[in-house]
């Protein structure tokens, strides 16, 4: 790797710049039957803003005719491939991640003992005792839902 000693200096903005200033300029549409030119007056910031966007379009653009390329280059492997092999190596040509929903269901047994004051044990009732239970699924992004039931005295 190549090192250098110069620091990163920013650009140097002109005296004369002004992202607010009006310009005019040509626009030619070909695409219409006829040559029509029209000259719009926006302002450098607007205008600055369209060439951005006009950049990162080509750049995807260009991504996604290489990835079309490459496609078309392995439809012919497809035809000895089966169908998970030919949908996984679309996905990674595309860069998709599919994934697909899966429900399950699990039990889990929770004992514990409470401490309940003499007088108050006659109308003690288990199904009172408030239980809060947490789940986490670590392995991959889910929810889960926490259900109690069947609260019972042992």
């Amino acid at each position: 790797m190549e090192t250098t000693n110069e620091t990163y200096q920013p650009p140097v903005v002109p005296e004369h710049y002004n992202p607010n200033q009006l310009v005019t300029y040509k626009v030619i549409d070909v695409d219409s039957t006829e040559k029509y030119v029209s000259y719009p007056t926006v302002k450098v910031v607007d205008l600055e803003w369209e060439l951005e966007q006009k950049r990162y379009n080509t750049k995807n653009l260009a991504q996604y005719i290489s990835n079309v390329s490459m496609l078309e280059s392995r439809l012919p492997d497809y035809l000895d491939m089966d169908s998970e092999e030919i949908v996984a190596d679309i996905c990674s040509i595309f860069g998709f991640n599919p994934t697909k929903e899966i429900q399950f269901e699990a039990t889990a047994t929770i004992t514990g003992t409470v401490l309940v004051p003499l007088d108050e044990v006659a109308n003690f009732d288990v199904s009172d005792i408030d239980i809060n239970v947490y789940a986490e699924l670590s392995s991959y992004d889910g929810e889960a839902d926490v259900e109690i039931d069947n609260i019972y005295k042992v």
